[in-house]
């Protein structure tokens, strides 16, 4: 059933000669933005700069580890000093001593008993994972006494380490070959000769020695980049064999099978 009364539909408002013309302006206005954009001038160019740092600003700065570590990557690489240098191979080599000392103490009780702590001592880069904790630990004093500014990669403090003990064991070795080997007991009295204790005291000075001079050329040379890769250069095509001056036959044997209606 209709309704008895139903409402009037009411006309439709025309906009007035303002509201069109405004509508105009702001329609033109659009079209000349898209016009410079497509042609690259130079107002295209500094709005799309303006959108470009509003969504950078809208974006959320990174927080925590995440901002440390783009800091650092962004951060360039400066070795440190020679004192520097100097004051972290005398801390591997505290770092080592002391890391030693507690891990001689966990083995003390072990059978056969182990050496004196003296000769073990000396002896204590034959375990590669002490000089690397060493590392590890020396990076933080060395920086903290010496004041630099920037503190030592998590690679770059290992491979003092490394280093360190690679050349201790290439010493070693030697060094067994000199004196003829170490006894096989793990007793004090058998392994403490004078000659061996005299030769990993050399040893072991030459190879804190070396780290201090070849450890920063090395890291160095380690951190270079190699140079980008350019394209492999083309192959220049070869030159097309000149055509000799064609009698006017050819031309119209050319001709013909070009048009087959000729």
């Amino acid at each position: 059933m209709p309704r008895p009364n139903p409402p009037r539909k009411r006309p439709r408002r025309r906009p007035d000669s303002v509201e069109r013309s405004a509508r105009a302006e702001v329609s033109l206005a659009r079209q000349t933005a898209q016009v410079k954009e497509k042609n690259g001038s130079a107002d295209a160019k500094a709005q799309s700069n303006a959108k470009s740092q509003s969504n950078a600003k809208g974006r959320p700065a990174p927080k925590g580890g995440a901002a440390g570590r783009a800091r650092r990557i962004d951060e360039p690489f400066v070795p440190w000093a020679r004192r520097s240098y100097a004051i972290l191979v005398a801390s591997l080599f505290g770092a080592e001593l002391l890391i030693g000392a507690v891990y001689y103490l966990t083995i003390s009780g072990n059978k056969p008993p182990p050496p004196s702590i003296g000769f073990f001592l000396l002896a204590v880069s034959y375990q590669p994972l002490v000089p690397v904790a060493a590392a590890l630990v020396a990076a933080p004093v060395a920086k903290f006494i010496s004041k630099e500014s920037r503190s030592l990669r998590f690679m770059e403090s290992v491979l003092a380490g490394i280093f360190q003990y690679f050349i201790w064991l290439a010493l070693f070795v030697g060094l067994t070959f000199v004196i003829g080997g170490f006894a096989s007991s793990t007793t004090a009295t058998a392994v403490a000769a004078p000659s061996a204790v005299i030769g990993l005291i050399v040893i072991d000075v030459i190879s804190y020695v070396a780290t201090f001079f070849l450890y920063p050329p090395l890291y160095k040379f380690m951190r270079r980049r190699p140079p980008p890769r350019r394209p492999p250069a083309k192959t220049p095509k070869p030159e097309e064999a000149r055509h000799s001056a064609k009698s006017m036959a050819d031309k119209m044997d050319e001709a013909s099978t070009r048009d087959p209606q000729a």
